[in-house]
């Protein structure tokens, strides 16, 4: 047997064990973890569902699933529609590394690339289980993928890596979930070491993290899948500072850039994605920004800092501007990777990638305005587990 019909068998087996939990086999076992497609495009609303994906009388409002690198897992977790203070799950070995996860946004597919290049594609059916698509072969390979994003109308895939500076953009079918590379394909990106890709609410514009080669961004035409007017914002750059995370508010009218060495940029964003910065950026964050958020009510900016081990809180002003929170910044594990919104917009979750703990989940404060409260604390396998990745639906 290859090593890749290895790979194939591990990943078929994923599907069939983690359809048997949700079936609440005995010694299927618990882990934890979280984070969901509507905060990528911060547009989580504050009331749920009550249903889960497939099923109308379920107590889960959306389905979970996190890729561990450490340990070489993909992990599937369903997420209560009322109040708890512990979120329960399961992990299976894919027999491969795992490095991204992209979902479309109304939980029919998942995606998931490895290391090794390979990016495969599951249908998420009744319950979250999950069923390997086109016949358990890859949808698409690159070298060293490092990040997927799938735009909020679930049409097109975004994906990076860092063998070279392009940005990927594949067609999603609806109906099998296999992935197409558009007529434009491949996009030429300016020098630098691709670290993310983030499509704006309105799904009017997309931008591509380059670390210390700054950031690109373009106008997206989400009928035709096709990028343009392509911005190079190098200049944005301070000594040793890297983009390294990106976020908007949910109006889109405002582009949060976390920069490792100068703080969180905030940028006016114009026609076709042009930027201009507002007045007082970059403002003071702790060191090593890696994830951006913005709560529900587009009051409160949230940013997962990796090298300080914390989440800092702001409000956001109507220009654009940051103003610390005075309760902040709240403690996390070691080297917070992710922050998210769960789908009814109540809880914050941050996980962590060097563990202790690996998933905290927040609320917020009902009497002091963008405080986070501790809600639980869990770990989602043997530390360190390296949570590296996030998707979650619908």
């Amino acid at each position: 047997m290859t090593e890749m019909q290895k790979i194939h068998k591990a990943l078929r087996g994923i599907a069939i064990l983690w359809a048997v939990c949700l079936l609440g086999v005995a010694g299927c076992g618990s882990g934890k973890f979280f984070i969901p497609v509507c905060q990528a495009y911060n547009t989580c609303s504050g009331t749920g569902t009550g249903t889960g994906t497939g099923s109308g009388t379920s107590a889960y409002g959306s389905y979970a699933y996190v890729a561990n690198s450490n340990i070489g897992t993909l992990a599937g977790f369903p997420i209560p529609t009322a109040a708890f203070t512990s979120i329960s799950g399961k992990g299976y070995s894919l027999g491969a590394t795992p490095i991204a996860l992209a979902a479309t946004p109304k939980g029919t597919f998942l995606y998931v690339a490895i290391t090794a290049g390979s990016v495969f594609a599951y249908a998420i059916g009744t319950n979250g289980a999950l069923t390997l698509a086109n016949s358990g072969s890859p949808v698409t390979s690159t070298l060293n993928p490092t990040w997927m994003t799938v735009d909020p109308s679930g049409n097109w895939l975004f994906m990076v890596s860092n063998s070279s500076p392009q940005l990927l953009i594949f067609q999603i079918n609806p109906s099998t979930g296999v992935l197409t590379q558009t007529s434009q394909g491949t996009v030429a990106l300016d020098t630098g070491n691709p670290t993310q890709i983030y499509v704006t609410p309105n799904n009017k514009y997309v931008y591509v993290g380059l670390g210390s080669g700054g950031m690109d961004g373009f106008a997206f035409d989400s009928f035709s899948g096709t990028v343009s007017n392509q911005i190079h914002v190098r200049p944005l750059l301070n000594g040793a500072s890297a983009d390294n995370t990106i976020g908007a508010d949910n109006k889109s009218a405002f582009l949060f850039v976390g920069e490792a060495g100068s703080g969180i940029r905030v940028l006016n964003i114009g026609t076709n994605g042009t930027l201009t910065e507002v007045s007082g950026s970059p403002f003071a964050s702790q060191l090593g920004p890696k994830s951006i958020v913005v709560d529900p009510s587009n009051t409160y900016v949230y940013v997962a800092n990796s090298t300080a081990n914390v989440i800092t809180g702001y409000t956001l002003g109507t220009s654009g501007t940051l103003t610390p929170l005075s309760s902040s910044p709240f403690t996390t594990g070691s080297q917070p990777s992710a922050l998210s919104l769960d789908s009814t917009g109540k809880y914050l979750f941050v996980i962590s990638y060097g563990g202790g703990p690996d998933l905290q989940v927040f609320s917020f404060d009902s009497t002091t305005g963008g405080k986070l409260d501790s809600v639980a604390s869990v770990a989602t396998g043997t530390d360190p587990a390296g949570a590296v990745s996030l998707a979650v639906v619908p």
